[in-house]
């Protein structure tokens, strides 16, 4: 092995990426997409040549490739993004996962979205395959609408807290998860998921009501201190302004996720000023 060159284990290739471990063992394994060095004891290690080959991966991916086609595209045939057809697209993942709302199956649902969940980045999932799920459902023609929506609500969930549990063992820093939604959203179960791979330890709380000077105690106890808000509906007034002070008594830094932020700009100032 040539000492000159950098090599960095999957933990470092992780943060530089925001691909984890699981995924990328997933596009090596099933689609050869990488090929890591290793050490005697069997861990990878991957070579800046890696780490581009990920990036142009994550190219593919935002021009809404399917991850089983990217593989002749790295090896230098652009046929298929020259003329992409609908298997050749996470739109092929999206008619599966619509097939089996259509169905109410709710276990071949869950695998569905179980595999996607290990071949693409969470932001990848949530971008090209949950957010159009949603719009598809949401359709003003769906008789099936709020069943569909409850289903996909419940299996996002379920997904999204199973993974949590694998990743709360390992993960230190106190992060505090904020939801007024009286239901939670998708957008709820995929930013605690999303905290979790960076190492958050979250504490979740939705549908929150009542008086958030409560929790100083709790943030006050941490020497860092994260306050993530996310949902997709107006806050009221005196709860947007409880949190505001809830931010200045604690000296936490704020952040917001979902259309909560473009809905309080106020907050979202209060996320600067934090």
């Amino acid at each position: 092995m040539d000492s000159e060159i950098a090599l960095y284990a999957i933990k470092e290739v992780s943060e530089m990426t925001g691909v984890n471990s699981v995924t990328l063992r997933a596009w090596q394994r099933r689609y050869g997409l990488l090929n890591p060095q290793r050490t005697e004891q069997g861990h990878r290690l991957y070579s800046d040549v890696d780490i581009e080959t990920i990036r142009q991966i994550l190219g593919w991916l935002d021009k809404g490739v399917a991850i089983s086609k990217v593989r002749p595209l790295l090896e230098g045939n652009t046929e298929l993004a020259d003329n992409p057809d609908s298997d050749a697209s996470s739109q092929a993942a999206v008619d599966q996962l619509l097939q089996s709302l259509v169905a109410l199956d709710a276990q071949a649902l869950d695998r569905q979205v179980s595999q996607l969940m290990k071949e693409y980045p969470l932001d990848r999932f949530s971008e090209h395959i949950a957010a159009v799920v949603q719009a598809n459902i949401h359709r003003s023609e769906n008789p099936l609408a709020g069943v569909q929506s409850a289903l996909w609500r419940s299996v996002i969930r379920e997904r999204c807290l199973s993974l949590v549990a694998g990743l709360r063992k390992r993960n230190r820093k106190p992060c505090l998860l904020l939801g007024f939604d009286s239901v939670p959203e998708n957008g709820v179960w995929l930013t605690l998921l999303a905290l979790s791979e960076q190492g958050y330890n979250v504490t979740l709380l939705t549908s929150v009501d009542g008086k958030l000077s409560a929790l100083s105690a709790l943030l006050k106890s941490w020497q860092e201190r994260l306050i993530v808000v996310t949902g997709e509906y107006k806050l009221d007034r005196d709860v947007a302004k409880q949190l505001g002070q809830l931010v200045a008594e604690t000296n936490s830094e704020l952040k917001l996720a979902g259309s909560i932020s473009a809905i309080h700009p106020e907050l979202t100032e209060l996320c600067h000023e934090s």
